[in-house]
């Protein structure tokens, strides 16, 4: 099942880029809402309450914290995620205060967004399977196999939810519910982690460059290839290899 969103910014080509340029779908999420007015939204999220909210900070009426503060207290239950253009460490310490999930400097981008949609699935899914599901009992279709092993087999490809339901012939969302059911996962996070697990075995059995071990991994972006490396094993690609020495 597709976790939900909902977007407040006081600027409308802000949120209409969100919506239309961030990898939602192929990352197991779907936009349910959004608006400019604070107290709109908060009216919303508290009618349709989404798995995440994605705010602003700078708004009028009320800024992002009171915002959260108000979702927090009418029990919504949600993760959320603070937008700024500014670094204001008061605002930041608030909202951690309040149990936020991340701060983000503007812009959100599409790489940056990857890494905080998977920082999310992982706490959502660990929020949702606090006890043994029977969900796992199902079986996997036959057209789902063979999607898991093409995507183990084409791990430095591009995929998205949309061009594998087209090639094996299975919607894209019964894909993304099959992920959470079979792995805990999202079709992002299980490529990231094939892509992780064979840079690791490069970097320990041989001596191939850095920036080579990227392009091998699906990862053009050497400095983006660092920073997904650096969050799943918690070092540097350096010191990964230097460690293993």
């Amino acid at each position: 099942m597709l976790s939900t969103v909902y977007l407040v910014d006081d600027e409308r080509i802000i949120l209409e880029d969100l919506v239309r340029s961030i990898p939602w779908l192929e990352n197991g999420f779907q936009v349910i809402g959004y608006n400019t007015n604070p107290l709109v939204a908060f009216a919303e999220i508290v009618e349709k309450k989404p798995d995440v909210v994605f705010t602003d900070l700078k708004m009028p009426v009320i800024d992002g914290i009171e915002l959260v503060r108000r979702i927090k207290d009418a029990n919504v239950g949600a993760e959320f995620i603070m937008l700024s253009a500014f670094e204001d460490f008061t605002a930041c310490h608030d909202f951690f205060a309040l149990r936020g999930l991340d701060y983000i400097v503007k812009p959100l981008n599409e790489d940056n967004a990857a890494l905080v949609l998977e920082q999310l699935s992982r706490e959502l899914a660990a929020k949702n399977h606090q006890q043994p599901s029977t969900q796992f009992e199902a079986s996997q279709s036959q057209s789902f196999d063979d999607l898991i092993a093409y995507v183990n087999e084409h791990f430095n490809q591009n995929h998205t939810l949309a061009g594998l339901g087209e090639r094996f012939h299975m919607n894209p969302t019964y894909i993304c519910d099959l992920f959470a059911k079979q792995y805990e996962s999202t079709l992002t996070i299980f490529v990231t982690n094939l892509r992780m697990k064979e840079a690791s075995r490069l970097m320990l059995e041989t001596d191939t460059a850095f920036k080579e071990i990227a392009i091998h991994c699906g990862y053009p972006n050497y400095q983006y290839f660092c920073k997904v490396f650096k969050q799943h094993f918690g070092k540097s690609p350096s010191g990964y290899r230097e460690d293993s020495e």
